[in-house]
């Protein structure tokens, strides 16, 4: 299993790399052996990203990008393809959220949020699709939520972008499955990426109601998704096809 874990400088694309769970996610497949494409909004993050994974003896290169804009996706595919002709996974993360009742959610802000929570997943995977098949045993994983499977008060179009995430992913499992394409979701519960923790420093969010629901009694550590997410994508985990593999601390069987 040692081995089936090793990427051996195959390309892993992260996106929303900068910080949370797609920072960990590019830390931990680094350390596997990946040269780790590191893509989110701010080059100054990437940076940091990239230092650290390179200081721990990892490979790692980085692209500014917005993934919710149809034109900087198919830049960043240029520059894989141009730069290696092919990649081994990609990780779907870049997202965002925020809490409104729908009575009170504006329309832009809907389209605001579906377009980098769903449509960046849909562009980076049409445009990454013909470099995956490329490789042997490639993979995507699209990271989603647990509120793709259960309800959470005011956040519709979270809800709505997640739950759309886990059944394109379900989609094109059986589109690329046939083809050797893995295409799974990971869907994370409560875990304490800087956002998460903005909400509670900011009083916009209650942690103690949250905590209840989750039978381990506290929040994920960002590094704990991340180390699922590198298996996922690895050889390790090469019959798991079209799941959508529920990170959670027992907060969905509650």
């Amino acid at each position: 299993m040692l081995k089936a874990l090793q990427f051996k400088g195959e390309v892993v694309v992260v996106t929303g790399a900068g910080t949370g769970i797609g920072r960990s996610t590019a830390e931990a497949v680094a350390e596997l052996g990946a040269t780790a494409v590191l893509v989110a909004r701010t080059q100054s993050k990437l940076d940091e990203v990239k230092t650290a994974i390179e200081k721990n003896g990892g490979k790692a290169e980085t692209f500014a990008a917005d993934v919710s804009k149809e034109t900087e996706v198919g830049k960043l595919r240029d520059f894989v393809a141009g730069k290696w002709g092919r990649a081994k996974a990609i990780v779907n993360n870049a997202g965002n959220n925020f809490i409104s009742p729908v009575t009170e959610l504006a329309t832009e802000k809907w389209r605001e949020l579906i377009e980098v929570d769903l449509d960046s997943v849909y562009y980076m995977c049409r445009d990454f699709i013909p470099l995956l098949l490329k490789s042997d045993k490639p993979s995507i994983l699209n990271v989603a939520s647990t509120f793709a499977h259960i309800g959470n008060p005011q956040m519709p179009v979270y809800c709505a972008a997640k739950g759309g995430v886990v059944s394109l992913t379900r989609q094109l499992a059986v589109d690329y499955g046939p083809r050797g394409l893995r295409v799974n979701s990971i869907c994370p519960g409560p875990t304490l990426s800087p956002r998460v923790k903005g909400y509670f420093d900011s009083g916009r969010a209650d942690p103690s109601g949250t905590l209840a629901k989750v039978m381990l009694g506290r929040f994920a550590q960002c590094d704990e998704i991340g180390n699922v997410a590198a298996f996922l994508v690895s050889d390790a985990a090469s019959f798991v096809h079209g799941a959508s593999i529920i990170v959670d601390g027992g907060q969905t069987i509650n």
